[in-house]
C-alpha cells in the first residue's frame, strides 16, 4: 500500500512540473507608430530650469511622431520600454521637406524614453536631419539621422539613431 501511494504521489508530482512547464508567459509583442495629424502643436512646458513635459493642442502646424514599444513580457518586472520622436512644422509645401541645424529647435524636435533607467525622459535634440518625401496622398516617408545628447544633468556620449518610416494620419495619442 505504501508503495502505491509513494507511486501515485511521484506520478502527481511529475504532471504538475511538466504542466507547469508548459504554461508560457504572456508577451505583449513589439509596437511601431508612425503618424502625423494636421491641425495640431506641440506645446512645451519648461520647469526646474532644465525639465518639460509636452502637450498637443488644436494650431495650425502638423506634428509628426514616430513610437516604439519593444516586446514586454508580463512575468518580468521593469523590463518595460518604449521611445518617441515628434516635431512639428509649418504644413509643407510641394512634395518634400528637409530640417535641420537650428530648426531643431523651431520645429520642436523632441526624443522621449521610458525605461527603467537613468536616461528615461523627454529631451529636445538640436542636431540631426529629417528629411520627409510625400509618396502617396496622405503618406509622407520620412528619414531620420539624429543625434541623442545624454539626459541634461547626467553624464554619458552622445548616441546616433538612424531610421525611417511611412507617415499617414493618425492619432499622436493611443
Amino acid at each position: 500500500m505504501k508503495k502505491m501511494i509513494c507511486l501515485i504521489s511521484l506520478i502527481a508530482v511529475l504532471a504538475t512540473s511538466t504542466q507547469a512547464q508548459q504554461v508560457k508567459p504572456k508577451v505583449n509583442p513589439e509596437m511601431k507608430r508612425f503618424v502625423y495629424q494636421a491641425n495640431s502643436t506641440i506645446t512645451k512646458r519648461t520647469y526646474d530650469s532644465i525639465y518639460f513635459d509636452i502637450a498637443y493642442n488644436p494650431g495650425n502646424k502638423w506634428v509628426f511622431k514616430y513610437s516604439f514599444k519593444a516586446q514586454d513580457v508580463e512575468m518580468i518586472a521593469d523590463d518595460e520600454y518604449f521611445e518617441s520622436y515628434e516635431f512639428e512644422m509649418a504644413p509643407p509645401k510641394g512634395n518634400s521637406f528637409t530640417i535641420e541645424g537650428d530648426d531643431f529647435i523651431k520645429n520642436k524636435v523632441i526624443f522621449n524614453r521610458g525605461c527603467f533607467c537613468l536616461d528615461a525622459g523627454l529631451r529636445q535634440l538640436e542636431e540631426g536631419k529629417i528629411i520627409g518625401k510625400k509618396t502617396g496622398k496622405n503618406t509622407w516617408l520620412l528619414t531620420f539621422d539624429l543625434v541623442i545628447a545624454p539626459k541634461p544633468g547626467t553624464k554619458g556620449e552622445a548616441t546616433h539613431k538612424k531610421f525611417k518610416g511611412y507617415f499617414k494620419p493618425g492619432n499622436l495619442i493611443y
